[in-house]
C-alpha cells in the first residue's frame, strides 16, 4: 500500500481563469532573465531544501517523493516576490501519498502525489498538464522546465522559471552511464554544458515532451550534461487509480 499523510485544509487566492500560453526557451546567453511559460510547475516551499513539483489535476501535484518535506506549502503563479500580478497561490497539502515501493536508501520509484486542499484556480500562470502514456523515441528534442533565482534574488526560495531544450538519450546510452545503469523505469536527457550555470538546486526539475509531462527529477545528476529522470508513463495506473474522483 502508499504511504498516506493527513493535514489540516487551508483557504487560497482566487483568481480569474484564462488559456494555456506558448512556450518559450531561455538563453543562456541572454543579458535579461525572463519567467518563462511553464504554468505547470508548482514550487514545494519548505523550512528545508526548496523541490519543484507538478500541477497534473487542479487539486493534485506530482512531486519526487524525496521532497517529503515538514511544513510543505504548494506555491502557483507567479513567484515573484516584489512583481505581483494577482496570479499568486498559497496551497497546504491536505494528503501525500507516496508510490509503494518507494524507499529512502533507493532513487527508484521516486514519486509521491500531493492532494491539495482545495482546487487550484486556473489562470494564465496557474495550469496543469498532461501525463504521457508513451515514451518518446531517442533523439526527440524536449524541454526541460525548471525553477531559478533572478539576478536580485538573493534569498533562499526561487523566483524564476526557466525551460531549456535537450534531446532524450536512447535507452542503451542511459544504462552505459554510471548512474544510469542502476536505474528503471527511468529517461535520460542529454543538455548542453552551456546551460549548466542555469538552474539552481531545483533545476531542470521536469521533462515535457510533445506537450505532456514525460519525466520528474530523482534528485540528482549524472554528470555535467546528463540528467535522469524517473519515467511518468510507467506510472500512469498508479497515478490515475490514486487521484481518480478525488
Amino acid at each position: 500500500m502508499s504511504s498516506t499523510f493527513t493535514f489540516p485544509a487551508q483557504m487560497t487566492v482566487t483568481l480569474k481563469s484564462s488559456a494555456f500560453p506558448s512556450r518559450t526557451l531561455f538563453s543562456a546567453h541572454s543579458s535579461v532573465q525572463k519567467d518563462d511559460p511553464s504554468p505547470y510547475l508548482a514550487y514545494l516551499k519548505s523550512h528545508f531544501n526548496p523541490c519543484v513539483g507538478v500541477l497534473i489535476k487542479s487539486n493534485w501535484v506530482l512531486a519526487p517523493a524525496h521532497c517529503y518535506l515538514p511544513n510543505l506549502k504548494v506555491m502557483l503563479g507567479n513567484l515573484r516576490v516584489r512583481v505581483r500580478d494577482g496570479t499568486e497561490q498559497t496551497i497546504n497539502p491536505i494528503q501525500i501519498i507516496r508510490y509503494w515501493n518507494h524507499s529512502h536508501s533507493s532513487p527508484q520509484d521516486d514519486l509521491m502525489l500531493i492532494r491539495l486542499a482545495k482546487p487550484a484556480t486556473l489562470n494564465e500562470k496557474v495550469q496543469p498538464i498532461a501525463l504521457a502514456t508513451s515514451t518518446v523515441k531517442p533523439g526527440t528534442i524536449c524541454m526541460l522546465s525548471g525553477l531559478d533565482w533572478s539576478q536580485n534574488n538573493y534569498g533562499r526560495h526561487p523566483d524564476l522559471r526557466q525551460n531549456l531544450e535537450a534531446p532524450v538519450m536512447s535507452n542503451t546510452a542511459c544504462q552505459e552511464t554510471e548512474q544510469g545503469k542502476s536505474h528503471r523505469n527511468s529517461i535520460c536527457v542529454k543538455f548542453l554544458k552551456v546551460f549548466s550555470r542555469i538552474f539552481g538546486e531545483v533545476a531542470v526539475a521536469t521533462v515535457i515532451c510533445k506537450n505532456k509531462l514525460q519525466g520528474i527529477e530523482v534528485g540528482h545528476f549524472m554528470g555535467g550534461d546528463v540528467g535522469i529522470y524517473t519515467n511518468v508513463q510507467k506510472y500512469i495506473t498508479w497515478i490515475e487509480s490514486t487521484t481518480k474522483d478525488k
